[in-house]
């Protein structure tokens, strides 16, 4: 038995015209989809990049927060006044 399987530089292979047009527009296919796939992924990690950073300052805003000392004090005037009126009510009730 003889071996006909052997490949070397000199071995002739024979592929339709039409199947190697539809390989080389299939690679292109896929290649297109491909960087699509990516450019939409590297849009979107960017995109909540930028959400978590925005997030994080407005925590770090909330956290930080201090209302202006004017407001303190008129909070601090509602509360005494509260105080005098339940006071002033229980004094009534008895």
């Amino acid at each position: 038995m003889s071996d006909n399987t052997k490949l070397s530089d000199n071995s002739n292979i024979t592929l339709p015209i039409r199947n190697l047009i539809s390989i080389g527009a299939a690679i292109a296919v896929s290649t297109w989809a491909y960087n699509g796939v990516i450019e939409r992924l590297n849009k979107v990690e960017g995109a909540l990049s930028s959400h978590w950073e925005e997030i994080e300052e407005n925590d770090d805003w909330i956290d930080k927060f201090q209302p202006h000392r004017s407001v303190q004090d008129t909070a601090n005037r509602v509360r005494e006044l509260e105080i005098k009126m339940a006071v002033i009510e229980s004094k009534i009730n008895n």
